[in-house]
């Protein structure tokens, strides 16, 4: 991952775009969150007084446009791409192309997959406002209140999670926090800023992982309601069970796309009303790699690199024989292992072989 002088010319050519929004339709005085089931993947569309946010758009072209043609949304407000990793904004490109975005949240962070490059196009023929909000930047729309948290202006790394982009959202008395992949460093930073991060819910860093929702970070937050975007069954093992643990052993109601499907949370008043598409319970996934973390640079010293391997080579992964691995080939770059999944024959399961043999890598 790197920073380089396109993302520039990008913040210059939206900057200069003005968009005439379509006015929503006005709503009662309340706030509602809805967090879609997109798999292993962030989706969450917030409305409030006739105005919509969508925070990422999960993976797949339907993951989110899907919802608004369903709810009839016209226009968004604003959407937030939180970080480029697919799973986050796959599902942003046909929003931009079908529905009217008047302005578009993103670091500014540059990443060499066709998934960004499409959302990259996508947001340049749009002709979207284009902002690289830090700490402290906010947009109010009627009476709720949209703020970031992270990054701060001199926030670096080597990682897409390391500017990850942590939206505070404010109604009245309602609030709520929006993570996306925040791992722990980046949650100590925004304690470290004094910002206020009390709230009535918080979705947990990259999908339940033991890489965010650090102690210091819950406690600081304090919510009633924690809400986990996941898939059941997922390669990685995402909630994992010691971050289910700390929030049982701090009393927070537990809530999560993997078990409950599409979640909506209605509040109006400072009281909270939950409606989930099926019951369930959150519960520990059953499979727990070396690491849940997609690698940027580089990767272990002995993997199979997805995008510069020969045919020859791919070979020696398991499910992946002669034709399969030309459409790997064919299907550079990758992001990640998982995207593997996009290619015909390679469910799920064999994917998680794949994963649990422990060869193939992303460099």
């Amino acid at each position: 991952m790197s920073r380089h002088p396109r993302r520039c010319a990008l913040g210059r050519a939206l900057a200069l775009s003005v968009l005439l929004v379509a006015t929503a339709s006005p709503s009662t005085a309340s706030m509602t969150l809805t967090f879609l089931d997109v798999g292993q993947g962030d989706a969450t569309l917030v409305a409030a007084d006739g105005h919509y946010v969508l925070i990422d758009g999960g993976r797949g072209r339907e993951d989110a446009i899907a919802p608004l043609r369903g709810k009839g949304v016209q226009a968004l407000d604003l959407m937030v791409a939180t970080h480029a990793h697919a799973d986050h904004i796959g599902g942003l490109v046909s929003v931009l192309e079908e529905k009217s975005v008047d302005t578009l949240w993103y670091s500014g962070d540059e990443h060499s997959t066709q998934t960004f490059e499409a959302f990259l196009d996508a947001a340049l023929g749009s002709g979207v406002r284009y902002v690289e909000p830090t700490r402290g930047h906010s947009r109010t729309f009627g009476g709720l209140e949209v703020t970031t948290l992270h990054p701060g202006e001199q926030t670096s790394g080597s990682h897409l999670h390391d500017r990850n982009l942590v939206i505070r959202l404010d109604y009245g008395a309602c609030s709520a926090i929006i993570t996306g992949d925040i791992e722990g460093s980046g949650e100590r930073a925004i304690l470290r800023a004094g910002v206020n991060v009390s709230a009535d819910v918080l979705e947990l860093g990259h999908h339940g992982s033991r890489s965010s929702t650090t102690t210091e970070w819950f406690e600081a937050v304090d919510p009633d309601y924690a809400v986990v975007q996941y898939a059941e069954g997922n390669p990685y093992g995402h909630p994992h069970g010691e971050v289910l643990d700390r929030i049982e052993r701090m009393g927070a109601e537990m809530l999560g796309t993997g078990a409950h499907g599409t979640i909506r949370m209605r509040c109006s008043g400072g009281e909270w009303r939950v409606h989930t598409e099926v019951s369930g319970s959150v519960v520990a996934g059953d499979h727990e790699p070396g690491t849940d973390r997609e690698p940027e640079d580089g990767a272990g010293a002995g993997c199979i690199d997805l995008n510069q391997a020969p045919a020859e080579t791919l070979e020696q992964i398991i499910h992946i024989g002669p034709t399969r691995a030309e459409d790997v080939i064919d299907g550079r770059p990758w992001s990640s292992v998982s995207e593997l999944e996009a290619i015909d024959g390679l469910g799920p399961a064999r994917v998680r072989d794949i994963q649990e043999q422990d060869d193939a890598c992303v460099r």
